[in-house]
Formats: structure tokens, sequence, C-alpha cells
């Protein structure tokens, strides 16, 4: 059954804050690196001031991600300036501070993932 949620917030206020409380986190962590659980962990937690939903259990930001980007990975994936680092069985979330641009954040979309390809004209 899909889920048709109406968000207190709009898709851009929620877009702004969940990456810059990302980035908050990643900056404030040890070489910008954190755990996907206490980086979710902190995420809600330092989130938890805004209302999304008048439903409990919607209010949280993750929940959110998961509803709207397919979940917390997914989102994750598509910024440049975020790196998914597979350490034994844990996934740790990477910050590359010097990538980030807050003026321009929907403008640094990965071009590709690692199962896309890009074809070269080099006749040019």
């Amino acid at each position: 059954m899909v889920q048709n949620i109406n968000w207190k917030l709009s898709s851009e206020k929620c877009f702004e804050i969940i990456h810059f409380t990302l980035i908050d986190i990643l900056t404030e962590s040890k070489d910008h690196i954190q755990n996907i659980d206490n980086l979710i962990y902190k995420l809600n937690k330092k989130t938890r001031v805004y209302k999304l939903h008048d439903l409990k259990r919607y209010n949280s930001f993750s929940k959110y991600l998961k509803l709207e980007y397919n979940g917390f990975l997914k989102f994750i994936e598509d910024y440049n300036f975020y790196d998914i680092i597979k350490i034994d069985k844990t996934i740790h979330i990477k910050l590359y501070k010097n990538l980030v641009d807050l003026k321009n954040l929907k403008d640094s979309k990965r071009y590709t993932k690692d199962s896309e390809w890009i074809f070269i004209d080099d006749s040019l």
C-alpha cells in the first residue's frame, strides 16, 4: 500500500534541513566519517524539533527519507560530497568537505553511479 502523506514542511525545506544537519554531524566527527546507524540516530535527534506530520510515527527525517527518497542510502548515493564506505560488515558515510557548496546543494548531484556508463566522444 502506497502512503500519501501531507508533510508540513516543503520538500525544499526538508532537503536543506537534512543536508545541513548531516554536514554538521559529519564535520564534527573524526575524519568526517560516521557509522550509518549513529548518523541516522543523530540526524533524528537533532531534527526532532521539526514537526513533519501530525502522525507520530512519521515525525522523523529517517522515515521521511525512506518514504520520499526510497531510503537513506539512496539519498546519500545521489550527492558527490558523500561517500559510502564499507568497513568489515558496517557501513560508514564520509563527507568530502571540499566538495560541499552550501549555496548550490541541488547542483551537487553525482553524474554517475558505479552501475552507470559514460561515453566520451574524443573527436571534439
